[in-house]
């Protein structure tokens, strides 16, 4: 069940969207995603929907720029061994491939160099170092990492010069490199502070060949790669940084990167119209899953090689760690939530450790973890005395100040707002679980754990979302990192044929009518959420637009990213799973819980010891602040009428129907002894026939113990009809005359009360979602 969302929708004003949009040719709607996001002005959104004549800085603004490109062209022109090292991950991975293939093109004698992720760890080691200046090395540059180096560069082999080139926040005392390129030291004029690692080496290109070509354009090839590092590392995609994407995904249509075409054939990537999505979701993870697993050095032979058989190999083989990358994630996702389901609660965070979990994989997990629980993760790999951990956040924690005080029980942290990485001693895990778990609770208010969701644009019933609206958001590319893919919803929405489908029946499938027109709809994962869902259910729908293709036709498609209703109703009543699992879940996670039971001394589980759960019985009503009410036991009670209901009228409410039809019918059992029909006590009458032939006087209480049929009311039926007599408890035959029960007060009135209780009892497990809610609709209106 997903974390109910806040939705923040944005203001704008129509009237001034319509009136830029008129004079661009577009529609009001996509003005509107751009004022929102800050761009106001006419010629800002003209800008960034149809871009640029010159889209870069001039790159010698960046300080020690011209510096540095001196240095490497005087390497160039002496022959000098020069090496580019690199980090393992896609923006190093890029950044290398691109500053060795533009120095190649130069004639330079270059190699690169990537460290491995679980031996030598992130950035500049001093082992390295004194290998690559044994083997002739005597320029060394760095991209994406390097600025952190202080005592690797002061103790690097004598002859080995260093240029660093970096994008990370620099360090108070910087490495005393021959020169350091990054836009964020604090005199650098540079006036865009946010490349990547693979932008910064696209600088330094730009400013190589600005040195050799005085008179020509910025350099602006290559820009595939520069796509790949700056979309992977999740930098802003504004300014300098929208405009190398977008070239860079029109140019990895026909790309001349033999190793990049590889990829894009075996990864199933699309070969046209290719999006930041993905390069995010295909493209970039078997790069990145290398890195993980084995030896980023590949993924470099691969973005820079010039035999298509090579490249093709090497292609299939990323493909193939990535498969298994995306395995071993499967398993540890498993393996954490197993651990997570022994929790009485989770709440706060989540700290998780094991023996044998892969350290290059936990950091994807731990961000799935994120993604479904909304609490800040940290997964730890224990590895004999050492552990190491990956770290990742929601917003309103800063990851990074919250690790600092835990530092005392750290060897090692690093990372910023929202991830991290971190080692300590395994002896040391529960300390820091606790400390960290007692930290987040200290910093956050219950408000910050409820995840919100930027809505762009509530939609009128009669605006269509249609193909034209669609491809003109499309101009809105590249997507990502402070430019997320805009959010629109609709309002008392319904939906029809809702289903689970997918390998795992994980995700989830419906149709959409809004106003007069119909949108096939798909919720990614789901599934879960079926069991609130029904034909025709009124619900408020928050999605992003696709289009689709299918048989050469195109469509609109709506991939739902939540819905939301003032009461959701989550039906379990007729399915296969175990209430006692659901409950847990549920308690494991939320708040403000109420259950109710026909007996309060039975407490399911262990509530009794939750402070924000109460246990109620039928009749009583839960608070106004309650925010699940769980209907645990079937009701022995009539709950499903006018006043009844007790579920309070504030929105926000979520009804769980937990009771089972097995309940129902055990329940039916019952009431059939309770108020015996005709055919009971038939059966009844010949049961104490039989035994009254046997013995002719029976003790009373001993016969209602060893019958299997007769009750109490059956006995004080067939008295008032004189068929037997009771003499002090004694029971004996009484007339033998044929009489009717209709003649026995007491028949009468179990027939009527039964009539009720059978028509409560069949309510009860009958009553669909959409009456309850139209119930506690009307009980809300009516007080």
């Amino acid at each position: 069940m997903r974390k109910r969302k806040i939705w923040q929708l944005q203001k704008c004003d129509r009237e001034y969207a319509a009136g830029i949009a008129a004079d661009l040719g577009v529609s009001p709607v996509v003005v509107s995603v751009l004022l929102n996001r800050g761009v106001r002005e006419k010629e800002e959104i003209r800008e960034f929907l149809f871009g640029s004549e010159q889209p870069f800085h001039e790159p010698l603004l960046m300080k020690d720029m011209q510096k540095a490109a001196e240095r490497i062209l005087e390497a160039v022109k002496n022959g000098e061994q020069i090496t580019v090292y690199g980090d393992y991950d896609v923006d190093g991975i890029s950044a290398s491939s691109l500053l060795y293939l533009y120095l190649q093109g130069l004639g330079a004698k270059v190699n690169t160099y990537i460290p491995k992720r679980k031996n030598e760890g992130y950035g500049l080691n001093n082992e390295a170092l004194a290998a690559l200046a044994e083997a002739g090395t005597t320029l060394l540059v760095t991209v994406d990492c390097g600025i952190s180096g202080v005592d690797e560069v002061a103790a690097a082999p004598a002859g080995l010069e260093i240029i660093i080139t970096d994008h990370h926040t620099p360090p108070d005392v910087l490495p005393a490199a021959y020169a350091i390129v990054n836009p964020h030291q604090r005199d650098c004029r540079y006036p865009f502070k946010y490349l990547s690692g693979v932008g910064v080496a696209f600088k330094l290109c730009q400013a190589l060949h600005q040195m050799q070509h005085l008179t020509e354009p910025l350099w602006s090839e290559l820009t595939e790669l520069v796509a790949l590092g700056t979309v992977a590392d999740i930098v802003p995609l504004r300014g300098e940084n929208r405009a190398l994407v977008k070239l860079g995904l029109a140019a990895m249509e026909n790309t001349g990167i033999v190793g990049l075409q590889k990829l894009i054939e075996h990864s199933g990537c699309p070969q046209q119209n290719i999006s930041a999505e993905n390069i995010g979701f295909i493209l970039a993870p078997r790069l990145n899953a290398v890195g993980r697993l084995e030896h980023a050095q590949s993924a470099v032979e691969l973005l820079v090689t010039d035999d298509a058989a090579k490249a093709d190999m090497v292609a299939e083989q990323l493909n193939a760690e990535n498969a298994l990358r995306q395995e071993i994630s499967r398993k540890i996702f498993i393996e954490a939530e197993a651990m997570l389901a022994q929790q009485e609660r989770i709440e706060t965070a989540i700290v998780l450790a094991k023996e044998g979990w892969h350290a290059g994989v936990i950091g994807i997990v731990a961000s799935r973890l994120v993604d479904k629980y909304h609490l800040p993760t940290i997964l730890i790999s224990i590895d004999g005395e050492a552990a190491k951990g990956s770290c990742r956040s929601i917003p309103a924690l800063d990851l990074y100040s919250a690790l600092n005080e835990c530092s005392e029980l750290l060897l090692q942290f690093g990372g910023h707002h929202q991830a991290a990485g971190l080692t300590l001693r395994a002896a040391r895990v529960e300390s820091f679980k606790k400390r960290f778990l007692g930290v987040v609770r200290g910093r956050l208010e219950p408000a910050d754990y409820q995840p919100r969701l930027k809505i762009e644009c509530l939609l009128d019933k009669n605006e269509e979302v249609s193909l034209q609206l669609v491809r003109e958001l499309a101009m809105l590319e590249p997507l990502g990192c402070d430019n997320q893919p805009p959010l629109f919803a609709f309002k008392d929405a319904v939906v029809h044929y809702p289903k689970a489908f997918g390998r795992d029946n994980n995700h989830l499938r419906f149709y959409t009518d809004y106003g007069k027109y119909n949108y096939h709809s798909i919720m990614w994962n789901g599934a879960a959420d079926l069991a609130c869902l029904y034909n025709n259910a009124v619900v408020d729908l928050a999605f992003m637009p696709k289009l689709n293709v299918w048989k050469d036709k195109e469509s609109v498609n709506l991939q739902v990213v939540d819905f939301d209703q003032a009461l959701q109703v989550y039906d379990y009543r007729n399915c296969n799973v175990s209430k006692e699992t659901v409950l847990k879940n549920i308690l494991q996670t939320s708040k403000k819980t109420v259950i109710y039971v026909n007996n309060t001394d039975f407490t399911p589980g262990s509530v009794s010891m939750m402070p924000d759960v109460q246990v109620l019985a039928y009749g009583e009503q839960a608070e106004a602040t309650a925010e699940n009410i769980i209907f645990y036991d079937f009701p022995q009670r009539e709950i499903f009428i006018n006043g009844a209901l007790p579920v309070p009228d504030r929105s926000g409410k979520r009804l769980l129907l937990l009771y089972t039809r097995a309940e129902a019918d055990k329940q039916c059992a019952e009431l059939e002894k309770l108020y015996p029909g005709r055919s009971r006590l038939v059966h009844a009458y010949k049961e104490l026939a039989c035994t009254l032939r046997q013995q002719a006087v029976i003790d009373r209480a001993d016969l209602l113990r060893s019958a299997t049929d007769i009750s109490e009311e059956a006995l004080k039926v067939f008295e008032e009809l004189d068929f037997i007599r009771d003499e002090h408890g004694k029971i004996s035959f009484g007339s033998l005359q044929k009489n009717d029960l209709q003649n026995s007060p007491t028949f009468r009135g179990l027939q009527e009360e039964g009539r009720a209780a059978f028509a409560s009892c069949q309510r009860n497990i009958q009553i669909s979602p959409e009456e309850i809610i139209g119930l506690w609709q009307g009980n809300r209106f009516n007080k």
